[in-house]
C-alpha cells in the first residue's frame, strides 16, 4: 500500500495554494475622519454630558498606488531636486546634454509626477534631435500638468516644434491648434 509520508501531505496543499492565480487588484476605499462631536451638558438630568449633534464625517482622498494622489498634486520640488535642476540646467549651459539628461532623469525618478521635470527634459530632448521622445515627454508633462494652462501652452508648443522638426507639417499643425484653445 502507498501511503503518502506526513510531510508530504502537509506539503501538498501548500504548494496548490501557491500555484494559484492571485486575487483582482481592487482599488483602495475611500478613508473617512470624523471630527469628535461636541458634548454639551443635559440640563434635565443633573450634569450627565451628551453629545449634541452626530459627528461630521469628511473624506480624506485616498493614494492609488496604480495612478498616484487621487487629488491633483502640486508640483514640489525638494531640496534634492532643486540641486539636480541646478546641476542639469550647468551642464546644459556648458553642452553636455546628455549629462544634463542624466541629471534630470535622477530628479525624475525622485519626483516623478513633477510635470515642469518632464517638460525641462523634453527640451533637452528637442534640443538633441531627439524629436519624437521630445514630443512624447511633452505629452507626459501635459498629462500631469493638471490646471497649469501655461505649463501645457508651452509643451503644445514643444510638440509643435518637435513634429516640425521631424517632417511631419500636420502633426505640427494639430498641435498649434491645440495651444490656441488654452
Amino acid at each position: 500500500m502507498n501511503r503518502i509520508p506526513p510531510l508530504r501531505a502537509l506539503l501538498l496543499p501548500l504548494m496548490i495554494a501557491a500555484c494559484s492565480a492571485p486575487a483582482p487588484r481592487q482599488s483602495p476605499a475611500p478613508v473617512y475622519r470624523s471630527s469628535p462631536a461636541p458634548v454639551t451638558p443635559d440640563r434635565g438630568q443633573g450634569g450627565a454630558a451628551q453629545p449634541a449633534a452626530p459627528a461630521r464625517e469628511e473624506e480624506i482622498r485616498a493614494y492609488d498606488y496604480e495612478s498616484g494622489p487621487l487629488a491633483e498634486p502640486e508640483p514640489v520640488a525638494g531640496p534634492a531636486v532643486v540641486a539636480l535642476l541646478d546641476s542639469a540646467d550647468g551642464q546644459a549651459r556648458a553642452g553636455d546634454l546628455s549629462g544634463a539628461v542624466v541629471t534630470l532623469e535622477r530628479a525624475l525618478r525622485i519626483e516623478p509626477r513633477n510635470a515642469r521635470l518632464w517638460n525641462r527634459l523634453a527640451r533637452l530632448r528637442l534640443r538633441q534631435g531627439r524629436y519624437a521622445m521630445a514630443a512624447d515627454l511633452a505629452a507626459k508633462s501635459n498629462s500631469l500638468a493638471g490646471t497649469d494652462r501655461a505649463l501645457k501652452k508651452a509643451n503644445w508648443g514643444l510638440i509643435e516644434q518637435a513634429k516640425r522638426a521631424s517632417g511631419d507639417v500636420d502633426g505640427a499643425r494639430a498641435a498649434r491648434r491645440q495651444a490656441n484653445r488654452l
